[in-house]
């Protein structure tokens, strides 16, 4: 017998949707899984390549305050990401969306939904979770759709539970342990939110554990967006930068040999020049890719390492 679950009430606060069949499929998988889904009628909105007027999907976010006294505890699935979220922030209350939270909204969702995610950390110290999308991830078929994913989005939705290991014979780790607040998202809008009231403060995320991803970024705008963070005095203040999925770009003859694994070594030189002891772990499952784990971000974790493996787990 299928356990209870919370509701989904489904929202798009980013990009249109392109594939309505995937939605569709998404939708299925899990009413299968038992869930409820709500407000289905969120896809249907198009405004430009958004879905929706900026009002439109401002509303629908300032909406869930009353969504949880309605609906009770339930989860926020976002649609699909692209881009729109960082024209909205300056439109919600935020907080509504923290009592939301400590009604038992869980907002879930990647890439775009950075902006959301970090805002609601930064501005309110409430959790959040960076995992799957309806479109991208359930919205495939079932050869395409990845049990890694489900497993963990329904672990840590269900049980409150993060415990992963990522053991690589191609990696050698020192001994390493540390506990801190888990944040991040994708790194282009990380650091879009710099300098804003969106991006948290010294004291929410020192001694931290960042995690991040991105797409379509050459190594060498991703090692600019690194210095960038580098250089405002945030990766040195982490204990662990936890490298996730980091896809879609081309390298060509004017790179000689740079690449993605040239641009991470750079900044762990970085780092050891101001004397920073944070440690980088690279191939974390998570990003523009099949197989992503569901992430809190605001919450206290564990990272430990040892020999060839490195694990994560909340505490």
């Amino acid at each position: 017998m299928t356990p209870t679950r919370l509701p989904i009430y489904t929202f798009a606060p980013s990009g249109k949707v392109t594939d309505q069949q995937s939605i569709h499929d998404g939708i299925e998988f899990l009413k299968d899984l038992g869930f409820q889904i709500h407000n289905t009628q969120c896809i249907d909105r198009s405004y430009e390549r958004f879905a929706g007027l900026d009002s439109q999907r401002a509303s629908e976010i300032n909406s869930f305050y009353e969504i949880t006294n309605s609906l009770g505890p339930c989860i926020a699935l976002a649609v699909r990401g692209g881009y729109g979220l960082t024209r909205l922030l300056p439109h919600i209350n935020w907080d509504n969306l923290a009592q939301a939270v400590d009604n038992g909204l869980q907002i879930v969702g990647h890439s775009d939904l950075t902006a959301l995610e970090v805002g609601l950390f930064a501005q309110t110290g409430r959790k959040s979770y960076a995992g799957p999308m309806l479109s991208y991830d359930f919205g495939c078929n079932s050869i395409e759709r990845s049990l890694f994913t489900t497993h963990h989005f329904l672990k840590i939705l269900i049980e409150n539970s993060l415990d992963f290991s990522n053991e690589t014979p191609s990696n050698q780790f020192e001994a390493f342990k540390a506990e801190g607040v888990l944040w991040g998202g994708n790194l282009t809008i990380l650091n879009s939110l710099i300098g804003t009231p969106y991006f948290p403060n010294n004291a929410l995320i020192k001694n931290g554990i960042l995690f991040i991803e991105d797409t379509n970024e050459h190594p060498y705008r991703i090692e600019r967006m690194l210095f960038q963070l580098l250089q405002i005095g945030v990766l040195g203040k982490q204990q662990a930068i936890l490298l996730g999925n980091f896809s879609g770009y081309q390298l060509s003859s004017l790179d000689n040999g740079y690449d993605l694994d040239s641009c991470i070594k750079r900044i762990q030189d970085e780092l050891k020049l101001i004397g920073s002891p944070t440690r980088i772990f690279t191939e974390l499952p998570f990003g523009h890719c099949r197989d992503k784990l569901t992430l809190p971000i605001g919450i206290n974790c564990q990272v430990i390492s040892e020999s060839n493996k490195f694990s994560l787990k909340t505490l």
